[in-house]
Parts: C-alpha cells; sequence; structure tokens
C-alpha cells in the first residue's frame, strides 16, 4: 500500500551565511536614490561630482542632520584600521560591533565618531551594497561620504558557503 510520504525527498538544509566585513571602494557603491529626508539628500550625488570629491575630498559637515555632521574621513581610516586588527584576531562577524566599540574607546575618538564606526560594524546598521547598484541598508550614510570624497569604507557581505 502507497503512502501520502512514499517517494518523499527531505529537502536539503541551505547553509546559513557568514557575514564578512569587508574594505570596498565609495567610489562603486551606487547612486543613493533619497527617499526621505530632501533637504539633505535632494537627488543623490550625480557621477561627476562624485569623481570630483575623490580628487578634491572635503572633510567640511553640514548641519542638516546627524550623518552629515561629522568626519567620515576619521571613521573611514579608524575602521580599515579597526578590520585589518579584527582579521589578525580571527574576529568574527556577529563580534565585530564590538569590537569596533572598544577599539573606539581605546583611540579617545569623539562621541560622534565612536557611533558612526559602530553603524558601519553592527549587523543591523551596516551598510551593505545590495545588487544592481542598490542597498540593503546605508543610502544616507553613503550620500554624506560620496559628498565628502570619502575613498575607503567597510561594507557587510553575506557570503553564502557551498
Amino acid at each position: 500500500m502507497l503512502t501520502a510520504d512514499a517517494g518523499y525527498v527531505r529537502r536539503v538544509a541551505e547553509p546559513e551565511p557568514r557575514l564578512v566585513f569587508e574594505e570596498f571602494a565609495v567610489v562603486r557603491l551606487g547612486r543613493p536614490r533619497p527617499f526621505r529626508q530632501p533637504v539633505c539628500m535632494p537627488a543623490g550625488v550625480p557621477g561627476w561630482r562624485r569623481w570630483l570629491r575623490q580628487v578634491m575630498p572635503r572633510r567640511s559637515a553640514r548641519s542638516c542632520c546627524w550623518y552629515h555632521g561629522g568626519d567620515w574621513h576619521a571613521v573611514s581610516a579608524l575602521a580599515l584600521a579597526v578590520l585589518r586588527c579584527a582579521r589578525a584576531q580571527g574576529v568574527d562577524g556577529d563580534g565585530m560591533k564590538d569590537f569596533a566599540t572598544d577599539r573606539a574607546v581605546a583611540a579617545g575618538v569623539t562621541e560622534w565618531q565612536a557611533e558612526a564606526l559602530a553603524t558601519w560594524f553592527s549587523v543591523g546598521d551596516a551598510i551593505q551594497p545590495g545588487s544592481q547598484g542598490g542597498y540593503v541598508n546605508g543610502q544616507h550614510r553613503a550620500q554624506a561620504m560620496l559628498e565628502t570624497g570619502v575613498r575607503r569604507m567597510v561594507v557587510l557581505r553575506y557570503v553564502y558557503e557551498a
């Protein structure tokens, strides 16, 4: 007699992704598509301005919001140093935010810089370039970095291993 589960083949469970923070060229980020806060992000950053800011970066902050109010160049330098140190010590993706926060405190950075650094290494807040030039997270921070000419940053990727 045949039963309902005769011939059933159990589906193989897909592996969980590994969280990987990696260095990324800011100029390779997709163009932000503003969907809120039109004062800060009126129309994204045009390609010509993106390249101009790479040649002539700005360190001045704007006062329109938290994202535009600090020095992303300093945060970028610290984030890249934290990433190198974390790799050398074998820190996994889930432990990066605490690791980065400890490094920021040890470096004596400003409160804004420590908070900004924590957003780069937080699994829930990290900048994640999406497929086809979009974003999973981080458009506003990307806009601020593109406007000031930050060159390198840290992004989060989910890596699926076979």
